[in-house]
């Protein structure tokens, strides 16, 4: 049996052109970083601003109907009709027994006289929610004609307002759509790096232009995959099959700040009483932040063990800090480990003792206004 072909993203030739190194990610030939190397490209988007490619990333637009706002509120645990527009929501698709099919950003806009849930997933559950949504939601377009792109860093909002009319007052999880090139641009401020920064997405043909006006800014420089896992990293953002999959909730995941608790009590959720449960009772397994007491490198599968050298958890992520200069990961634990013992990571059948770190391990820079 063979593999499916990788994808290629619509500014392949672009990233060839600019030096980019390439590695298979999620059925995609996606860039990993360019000539300046991951960790520089990391230290430019916490000082200054890099620019991302994450057209291999799922777009939806749903119509604003009732039908099927009952018909996502099924899995997705927000009242979406009580929501603003113009503001983005992070969420999950959720299973029967709570457990995460996918975390999403969505958001409710209007495109001239029409009202849309807009949704972005994650390229890896394509196949999956697409299979969720032919079956409940009516007249969805699934958005293949435009690139999504992200802009991140302290100096992002100076770089993009000098392209596309901006709103200064414009917030952290706010959302607009402004005209570029005579076409509708959905940007919205927010990103996976813990920096200020904007997601924007424009249509496949005027992408290239748009991403060269961008870099054509002397603080900005094309950045790839590897330094958004270590930065996303260092600000504690979980990534799904990593920290999220089909068998974890959101609550023992350290998120349940992200479920509407009124969902909770609604029978129209499918995994309500699961939920409604779980939040109430103490969880059997909780995430954590780590780091190395020694100079060693946290891997993910790693196992954690106590003190009698008994398996109590797995490191589900783990890199190299710029920042920090030194190993950092996350994973989950037993929540039942007394937090005085030592706890130890066991590398090539050897334990070595490791900390428990607060996340995110550095500090978070969104624009949430004055």
């Amino acid at each position: 049996m063979t593999e499916e072909a990788l994808q290629d993203i619509y500014l392949n030739n672009f990233h060839k052109s600019n030096n980019a190194k390439f590695v298979p990610f999620a059925g995609y030939n996606m860039p990993i970083n360019y000539k300046s190397g991951i960790i520089n490209e990391h230290i430019h988007v916490r000082t200054h601003a890099g620019l991302f490619d994450v057209s291999h990333m799922g777009q939806i637009l749903i119509p604003l109907t009732n039908e099927n706002i009952l018909a996502l509120e099924v899995y997705i645990p927000l009242d979406i009709k009580l929501l603003q527009f113009n503001k983005c929501h992070y969420s999950f698709i959720l299973n029967s027994h709570g457990g995460v099919v996918d975390d999403i950003m969505l958001s409710k806009i209007k495109i001239e006289d029409k009202e849309f849930i807009y949704i972005v997933y994650n390229a890896s559950r394509k196949k999956i929610l697409n299979e969720i949504f032919s079956k409940t939601i009516v007249n969805y377009k699934i958005i293949q004609d435009r690139c999504l792109i992200a802009l991140q860093g302290p100096d992002s909002f100076s770089v993009i307002s000098s392209i596309l009319n901006l709103s200064s007052s414009m917030k952290f999880l706010d959302i607009e759509i402004l005209e570029y090139e005579n076409t509708k641009v959905f940007i919205s401020r927010s990103g996976y790096t813990g920096e200020d920064g904007f997601e924007i997405s424009i249509l496949d043909n005027i992408a290239e232009n748009f991403v060269q006006k961008i870099i054509q800014n002397k603080n900005t420089i094309l950045c790839g995959l590897g330094c958004r896992d270590s930065l996303r990293m260092e600000a504690g953002l979980s990534l799904y099959g990593n920290e999220l999959n089909e068998d974890i909730n959101p609550i023992q995941a350290g998120l349940s700040w992200a479920l509407d608790k009124s969902r909770l009590k609604d029978k129209n959720l499918n995994c309500f009483q699961v939920l409604s449960e779980e939040i109430n009772t103490s969880q059997s397994i909780k995430r954590i932040g780590l780091s190395p007491v020694n100079k060693s490198m946290l891997r993910a599968q790693m196992t954690l063990h106590n003190e009698n050298n008994e398996e109590i958890g797995k490191i589900t992520s783990g890199c190299y800090s710029p920042i920090l200069k030194k190993s950092i990961a996350i994973g989950y634990i037993n929540k039942t480990l007394d937090m005085s013992e030592k706890l130890f990571v066991k590398i090539r059948d050897k334990l070595e003792e490791i900390q428990i770190e607060k996340i995110p391990f550095v500090k978070k820079n969104y624009k949430k206004g004055d």
